[in-house]
C-alpha cells in the first residue's frame, strides 16, 4: 500500500492536499489493474487511478466515480491526447462495471457508470486552448451511457478554494444543501455530489455563535446560517436570479444569509459590493431593510487573480 500511495500521490500532484477528502467521497483504492474483458479495447488490461464513491440524494443508493489523473506539461495537453484519455476512462468504466478484481471492494448498490478525468497542466495552463480542444473531441456513442466529467486546473483551483473558505470561515456543523427535486426530499449532507461541481451555484448551511452576557455569565448563543455559494458571470441579472432561487428554495429561516462570490474578472469584487444588495432593493418585488440587514457578502479566492485585481480582500 505504501508504493501504490507514492504512486497515486505522484499522479495527484497539483490537484492539492485531501482534495477528494474535501470533496467528502469515500475512497474504495487506488492504483489498481484490472482485466480487459472486451476486444474493441484492444487492450489487456486497464489501470484505475482511483475508485470512490460517494452519495448522491438524486438517485437511488451510492454514486461509484473512476478517477483518472493527468499530470502533463501544457505543450503535451492536445485535442488528440485528451481524446485519448476519455476513451481510455469509458474503456477502464466498462470493464470495470463487472471485473472481479474489484470483487472485494465494497460497492453494493452502487452505480458504475461515472468517470472523472483531472488534467493538470505543471507549468503553465491556457484555458483558451484546453477548451477549445475540449470543445472538439469526439468519441463513439455507447449502447450504455457513460458519464465523462472533465476538469483542468481553472476548475481544479476553483473547487480547492471553496472548501479553503469553507473550513477557514464556515466550518461549524457546514453541510451541503440539496433542495426538493422531482419530489426528492430535501438533504443536507458534508460531501460534494460530481454534478453539484459543476454547477454555478450551490447551497450550503452552518451555524455561528455570537457571545452574551448575562448578568456576568458569558455564554455563546448559536445561530443559523444559508450559503449561497455562486460561481456564474457576476452581473445584475444573476443577482436577481440567485435571489429568486434563494427564495424558491425556502432558505430564508436562518438567522443570516450568506452569499459567497467566486470573482472571474477586475471589478468583479467592487461590483458585487456595490450592486448586489442594491439590486435586491430595486426592482417590482424590493426586499425590506431587515431583510437586507440579514445578508453578508463574502468572497472565495480565485487564485488567478492578484490581489491588486481583487482590492487585496482575498
Amino acid at each position: 500500500m505504501g508504493e501504490q500511495a507514492a504512486k497515486i500521490g505522484k499522479k495527484l500532484e497539483g490537484f492539492g492536499e485531501n482534495f477528494f477528502a474535501n470533496l467528502g467521497w469515500a475512497e474504495l483504492t487506488q492504483d489498481k489493474e484490472i482485466k480487459c474483458t472486451r476486444s474493441s479495447h484492444k487492450k489487456k488490461t486497464h489501470g484505475i487511478d482511483l475508485l470512490c464513491k460517494f452519495t448522491n440524494p438524486y438517485i437511488a443508493g451510492d454514486q461509484g466515480i473512476i478517477v483518472e489523473c493527468k499530470n502533463r506539461q501544457m505543450v503535451s495537453i492536445t485535442r488528440a491526447t485528451i481524446e485519448e484519455w476519455v476513451k481510455e476512462l469509458i474503456n477502464n468504466i466498462e470493464c470495470a462495471q463487472s471485473a472481479p478484481e474489484l470483487v472485494d471492494v465494497d460497492l453494493t448498490n452502487t452505480t458504475r457508470n461515472t468517470g472523472l478525468l483531472l488534467i493538470h497542466a505543471n507549468d503553465k495552463f491556457d484555458p483558451q486552448k484546453f477548451y477549445d480542444y475540449l470543445s472538439k473531441i469526439t468519441f463513439p456513442n455507447r449502447r450504455n451511457p457513460i458519464n465523462i466529467f472533465v476538469a483542468a486546473n481553472d476548475r481544479i483551483a476553483q473547487w480547492t478554494s471553496l472548501f479553503a473558505k469553507i473550513k477557514t470561515s464556515y466550518n461549524n456543523g457546514f453541510s451541503f444543501i440539496y433542495p426538493s427535486i422531482n419530489e426528492s426530499n430535501k438533504i443536507s449532507q458534508k460531501s460534494l455530489t460530481i454534478n453539484a461541481m459543476y454547477s454555478k451555484y450551490l447551497l450550503g448551511c452552518s451555524t455561528y455563535s455570537i457571545q452574551k452576557d448575562n448578568a456576568g455569565n458569558i455564554y455563546q448563543e448559536p445561530h443559523t446560517q444559508n450559503m449561497l455559494f455562486f460561481f456564474d458571470e457576476i452581473t445584475v441579472d444573476n443577482f436577481r436570479y440567485a435571489w429568486s432561487m434563494f427564495k424558491y428554495y425556502q432558505l430564508q429561516g436562518a438567522d443570516r444569509y450568506v452569499f459567497l462570490f467566486y470573482p472571474r474578472r477586475t471589478g468583479d469584487v467592487d461590483f458585487v459590493k456595490e450592486r448586489f444588495i442594491a439590486t435586491l432593493k430595486s426592482g417590482e418585488t424590493p426586499i425590506k431593510d431587515s431583510e437586507a440587514a440579514k445578508i453578508e457578502i463574502d468572497f472565495i479566492e480565485n487564485r488567478c487573480l492578484s490581489p491588486i485585481e481583487t482590492g487585496g480582500i482575498l
